[in-house]
């Protein structure tokens, strides 16, 4: 009786789950945030997962009545063990997919020839003559793979994070926490199958997480949309500065050297942006060419971050006569300040003052605060 209420239970669990990832595959496929290469490789995560899930109810539930059909369960699972590590590591791509991090995929194609391996020398699990399933004397090595990979992720993602200035680290840990508590309650004990339960879960959830970042990314420029814009404004949080940005005779530059050579300009002009006022607050592209940094960490230090500013674009400029300047202005809302939109007009009209003051549309003019 009690391993008949344990099939039952677990042949429910698993029809959850392959509903609850059939479901996910579907919002994902239809989501339109996102690009279609991320498409692809959230649901081809969640097929792969589908097809481990399946297998493993399989296996667990009827391998002792089909003991001829050990070699399927000695394939299947060599197969999870190769695929499950590289899950993580190809949604890690979704991220930062011009990072082709080669000893990663060595190491990946490494894991998967040692889990074949093992189909003959039985030393990460066997399959024995009943069709019952062991692990051996090298499991840890999966459950190592598979955790590397997971943190891997995870680094990519706080590193995203970074340059993206979009990431929430609790939201990584909240998501990691997730899926080593399933793996880690069928490792301590693998009559409970919460291992790829938690898994699904854990990549719908990350891409919750990724859907939610590009919503706030510009895509061009990596930083900060004008969409993330209006919703701090819902809710800002004070003392901050508000810094204007403008680059200058930014139409002559697409009139000169046309729009693939702006839209480069406009992602060195932003990359240098981000290494100016990073540390020290978040950066936006809410128009064109406009650009609004908001300040919360430094503010007696905002003179200094934009002559760091105007270093940067000059030693640009050094190597590419190209690059135009930039116009400046900013203003400060203290802790109690009554009027948000009062301030951003002041610190406006800053950067206007700057723009009229530019002679030559290649120089960085800033208007300080008074």
């Amino acid at each position: 009786m009690k391993n008949e209420l344990t099939l039952a239970n677990f042949t429910g669990f698993t029809i959850i789950t392959l509903f609850f990832i059939v479901g996910a595959s579907i919002l994902v496929a239809q989501n339109r945030t996102v690009g279609r290469r991320a498409r692809m490789v959230f649901v081809g995560s969640c097929v792969a997962l589908f097809w481990i899930a399946l297998v493993d109810w399989f296996n667990w539930s009827f391998s002792s009545m089909f003991p001829t059909l050990g070699w399927f369960q000695s394939i299947s699972t060599m197969l999870t063990f190769a695929v499950a590590p590289a899950i993580p590591v190809a949604i890690s791509q979704t991220i930062f997919p011009e990072r082709h991090v080669k000893w990663v995929a060595v190491l990946l194609v490494l894991h998967a020839l040692f889990q074949f391996a093992s189909l003959f020398g039985g030393f990460v699990f066997w399959v024995d003559a009943n069709n019952a399933y062991h692990r051996g004397p090298l499991y840890i090595v999966y459950m190592i793979a598979y955790t590397a990979s997971a943190i891997y992720l995870s680094v990519e993602s706080i590193r995203a994070g970074r340059t993206y200035q979009s990431v929430n680290i609790s939201s990584i840990l909240a998501i990691l926490a997730v899926m080593f508590t399933g793996v880690g309650v069928q490792v301590f004990d693998g009559s409970i199958r919460t291992t790829w339960p938690a898994v699904a879960m854990a990549v719908i959830l990350y891409f919750q997480f990724y859907t939610d970042m590009t919503l706030r990314t510009d895509a061009l420029t990596k930083l900060l949309n004008r969409h993330g814009y209006d919703e701090f404004l819902k809710q800002p949080r004070f003392p901050c500065a508000f810094v204007m940005i403008d680059v200058n005779d930014f139409k002559q530059v697409n009139d000169t050297y046309g729009h693939a050579y702006g839209d480069i300009c406009l992602a060195t002009v932003a990359n240098l942006l981000r290494k100016a006022y990073g540390e020290s607050g978040l950066c936006y592209r809410t128009g064109g060419d406009e650009f609004v940094i908001i300040v919360h960490k430094h503010l007696d230090k905002i003179d200094a971050m934009n002559t760091t500013l105007q270093q940067l674009l000059q030693k640009q400029q050094a190597a590419d006569e190209r690059i135009p300047g930039v116009s400046v202005g900013y203003a400060i809302a203290p802790a109690d300040c009554p009027n948000v939109e009062a301030v951003i007009e002041e610190a406006d009209q800053r950067m206007y003052e700057a723009k009229r003051a530019a002679k030559v549309g290649r120089g960085t003019q800033l208007v300080k605060a008074a």
